[in-house]
């Protein structure tokens, strides 16, 4: 009975699909054909699943990289809007701080064209007399005088030149420049082609920017040497209306010629030897503790000190090389309202004049204070520039990577 009801278990089980699990009977179930499964709805969304995968994993429409591109294009957009901004800005800060000095070089420039004490050529015999001389005529606000036109000119004039000298030096050497690697480092050994880019891009920056605000110049030098109680305008508005009316739409650009003799060897001169000092401090490991190192990033950029060391170096060389043409075209841009028609001179023959009559140092008269506004100036544009950087929340590496 044991044997019968062992078979009958066996029997029992073989027909359930069932063994058990002591011992096996019969064939190996590799030898046994597995039975066909059948289709039940739970496979149904599997399948579903797997055709649709493919299409969530491939490349993105046209519609999405349009939009992805439009996003960074804005994003870009916004972000040079702030860095001009803040260049504005920066700019305005820094010539209104150091207006009187500006003041005080462009009255020694001038002094011999409109004095009537020809014995005299010099403003004042000293800085400190100079400055005397301004407030008994006019009190302390007189040395802010033509300020507002300098700080309104500041703005377009920063815009252009930004514009123009980052999209030229991209053209020069691609957008990706030469003397960077990848991630915007310089590079140890820049090719010599990168300071003549820079170069380049100096001068068209700067040709382009004067000539487009150069009408605002020329209203602010004839504000700036106005006597006290011999003004002929009344403000920025008056004095376009009146130079308008007295000399055309030719009057704005009287001295055109030697502003850009000025302007264009200043920019290129000033662009190539800052932008040759910032690789150099950057490359050299003398300057390491001087370096400004982002906490996210770990980029290494100017510090404060080094940013005024670069800038007061970059902006004296470009100052004592350019500054005759300076003086030349200041005299120019007033001698429209002092001298005669018959006797108003070219650049060439002002120059030619100024050294007869004052020797040498007649082109470079008023250069002191110019020098001496050179490292408050660079100091104020770089503090005021990242203070509305933080204001703005401006970050180059991000909006880079957008």
């Amino acid at each position: 009975p044991s044997h019968r009801a062992e078979g009958d278990e066996e029997r029992h089980n073989a027909a359930w699909g069932r063994r058990r699990p002591s011992a096996r009977i019969g064939p190996p179930p590799s030898s046994i054909p597995a039975p066909t499964p059948t289709p039940t709805p739970t496979s149904a969304p599997s399948s579903v699943a797997v055709a649709v995968a493919p299409a969530s994993s491939g490349p993105p429409s046209v519609a999405t990289v349009a939009e992805d591109e439009a996003e960074r294009q804005g994003s870009r957009a916004v972000a040079a809007a702030k860095h001009l901004f803040c260049g504005g800005v920066a700019g305005a800060a820094a010539k209104s701080l150091t207006a009187p000095f500006s003041r005080l070089t462009i009255l020694y420039q001038v002094h011999s064209m409109v004095t009537t004490k020809q014995a005299r050529p010099k403003y004042a015999t000293t800085l400190r007399g100079g400055v005397q001389k301004i407030v008994e005529r006019g009190g302390i606000v007189a040395l802010w005088k033509g300020n507002g036109t300098s700080v309104l000119h500041r703005f377009p004039f920063s815009a252009i030149n930004f514009y123009v000298y980052e999209n030229v030096l991209d053209a020069l050497n691609g957008i990706q420049r030469s003397h960077e690697d990848e991630d915007g480092h310089p590079d140890a050994a820049p090719p010599a082609t990168a300071k003549l880019s820079r170069f380049v891009a100096g001068a068209t920056a700067g040709t382009v920017a004067c000539v487009a605000c150069y009408p605002l110049d020329l209203i602010r030098t004839r504000l700036t040497t106005e006597l006290e109680g011999r003004e002929n305008y009344r403000g920025i508005a008056d004095a376009f209306r009146k130079i308008r009316a007295a000399e055309g739409w030719g009057g704005f650009y009287s001295g055109i010629g030697p502003t850009l003799a000025v302007a264009v060897p200043n920019f290129a001169i000033s662009l190539t030897v800052y932008g040759s000092l910032k690789e150099y401090v950057l490359d050299d490991e003398l300057f390491y503790n001087l370096r400004k190192v982002d906490a996210e990033s770990g980029e290494e950029t100017l510090g404060f000190y080094l940013t005024l060391m670069c800038g007061a170096m970059s902006g004296t060389m470009s100052t004592l090389v350019t500054f005759p043409f300076d003086t030349v075209r200041r005299r120019m841009q007033i001698q429209n309202l002092h001298v005669e028609p018959e006797l108003r001179m070219t650049g060439r023959q002002q120059i030619e004049r100024l050294i007869q009559n004052e020797g040498v140092k007649g082109v470079y008269r008023g250069l002191t204070p110019e020098l001496l506004k050179v490292v408050p100036m660079v100091g104020t544009m770089f503090l005021t520039y990242e203070f509305m950087k933080d204001l703005l929340n401006v970050n180059v590496g991000n909006n880079n990577k957008k």
